[in-house]
């Protein structure tokens, strides 16, 4: 067109953007930054048809400052470009930003909406995407299919079986079309709110010849979070007769459960075939295999792997040998994990408080104190204990020794009257599990407020005697608290299901699914 000396027009240069923003890998990047300076040039750079070009350019590209001050200096700000700017943000987490551009909208759409839905899921903030949804529907813009996507996923990042049933019967109720994406994220949600057997179910009634990796790795996924580590061996059988190939996805989910199961040979049987199947392993399964060689106190061995590693492990390798070092108690090889966390990862506040709970178990309160000063004078906190209870309509959350609930004072009596069924039906408390340099006394009153404790207090008052419990709480259970949640199991002959940090524990008549090893 140039070569025949033929002028491109404000219409001209839209189609050169777009092509340069699907280009692999942004192959074009040079040449789409040399066709806006023609643009410039030739005075189109003020079209609205040729600035909404360059904004989906850019941020395709992940030029996200560029993209920015494309769409700034914009006269007028359709929704396309703003939609554009909103996916830009949420796609690289920035939901703070996304949700400026949001509220400064004149007009939006359903997929404004649900870039707002997903930025918020997909960075851990669920509960906005709820009270969003809400705000949605008060605007009369109707959902789509992929708004009942992206919330299915917030409802099994909460654990909360109530509301993804509640999304699941508004998918029926709208008669939207599910698609196999939508099918897996339901059978997701099923499986991390503790619903194992209608997840199950509802892999079942894919046909067979239709099932793909993804189906599978959602269903193994599942069953290894519950502990169910054989069974997730003989899925991962099963999926391969059926003709389905196993993927990098497929053997994190595998490694990881035979972490929680103990299945060490297992897994290193695991951790070799995927060499065979031509699946290269990643610093993720690496992580997979410390940590399933750490729980099982394999602490050396889990070393000798790190240093054998073909690439330089990341945080996530280390982190792993460093929750194994607190579970046994061993100082030597945590410092190790620790110093290489404090490189990679300084502002990350978990990896500080292991290190601090190493010592603590060790009891040397020396360097509990001079850690906790460090991460004090450097602004970082531990994260909060917290544990949410669900029934009926309800929705209830505690904190550690929680005052603020509005029921709290009847839950501490409470407390401390299962504190006596407790010790009589012969529940030692564990001293250990308080990481703080107290009398003993008072560390047993500590135990008996940690947030899991107050919640399974709360549901055994509020809700009818025979109801299974569920609890989700945000970090792993500790020792003290597990013991306690399977004799109250026993004493009240109740089934409590609790989704940790980490999986999922089915306490029911005084035994634990994952077998006491987590």
């Amino acid at each position: 067109m140039r070569r025949a000396q033929v002028s491109p027009n404000n219409y001209t240069f839209p189609f050169v953007f777009r092509v340069c923003a699907s280009s692999e890998a942004g192959s074009l990047i040079l040449l789409g930054r040399v066709v806006h300076g023609e643009a410039v040039r030739a005075g189109f750079d003020s079209d609205l048809h040729v600035e909404a070009a360059l904004v989906h350019m850019y941020a395709k590209w992940g030029e996200f400052g560029d993209a920015r001050k494309v769409f700034d200096e914009m006269p007028v700000k359709d929704i396309g470009v703003a939609n554009s700017i909103l996916g830009m943000y949420t796609r690289c987490g920035d939901v703070q930003k996304a949700r400026l551009v949001f509220e400064k909208m004149v007009e939006r759409n359903v997929i404004s909406w649900n870039s707002m839905l997903s930025g918020y899921t997909q960075n851990g903030q669920a509960s906005e995407a709820l009270v969003l949804f809400d705000e949605m529907n008060d605007s009369y813009v109707e959902a789509n299919a992929v708004t009942a996507l992206i919330m299915v996923a917030a409802c099994a990042y909460l654990g909360s079986l109530r509301l993804g049933r509640k999304f699941h019967n508004f998918v029926i109720d709208r008669n939207f079309t599910v698609d196999k994406n939508l099918h897996n994220a339901l059978m997701d949600m099923y499986a991390k709110c503790g619903d194992l057997k209608t997840a199950w179910e509802m892999f079942n009634s894919i046909n067979p010849s239709m099932r793909d990796a993804s189906s599978w790795n959602v269903l193994i996924s599942g069953y290894g979070m519950h502990g169910h580590g054989r069974e997730t061996l003989n899925m991962f059988s099963r999926m391969q007769a059926e003709g389905v190939d196993p993927n990098h996805i497929t053997f994190t989910s595998v490694l990881s459960a035979c972490s929680h199961a103990g299945l060490v040979n297992e897994g290193r049987q695991c951790f070799d075939e995927m060499q065979k199947l031509s699946v290269a392993p990643e610093a993720k399964h690496y992580a997979c295999v410390v940590d399933m060689l750490g729980r099982a106190g394999k602490l050396q061995e889990a070393l000798d792997l790190i240093k054998q590693m073909p690439f330089p492990p990341n945080d996530a390798v280390w982190g792993a040998l460093l929750l194994a070092c607190k579970i046994h108690r061993n100082k030597e090889l945590g410092q190790i994990a620790a110093d290489k966390l404090f490189e990679l990862q300084p502002g990350h506040t978990g990896y500080y408080v292991l290190m601090s709970n190493i010592y603590a178990a060790s009891q040397r309160w020396g360097e509990v104190v001079n850690l906790r000063q460090y991460m004090k004078n450097k602004g970082m906190k531990k994260p909060a204990a917290f544990s949410v209870i669900e029934f009926g309509e309800e929705i209830h959350g505690f904190h550690t020794a929680d005052r603020e609930h509005p029921y709290w004072e009847e839950v501490y009596r409470e407390v401390e009257i299962l504190a006596v069924k407790l010790k009589m039906a012969g529940h030692v408390p564990d001293l250990s599990c308080t990481l703080h340099d107290m009398e003993e006394e008072d560390k047993e009153l500590a135990l008996n407020l940690h947030s899991e404790k107050l919640a399974v207090a709360f549901g055994i008052m509020r809700t009818e005697s025979g109801m299974t419990i569920y609890l989700t709480k945000n970090l792993r259970v500790c020792n003290d608290c597990h013991s306690a949640l399977k004799f109250l199991s026993h004493i009240f002959d109740r089934e409590i299901v609790v989704r940790d940090g980490n999986r999922f524990h089915h306490f029911k008549g005084g035994v634990c699914s994952c077998n006491d090893y987590w």
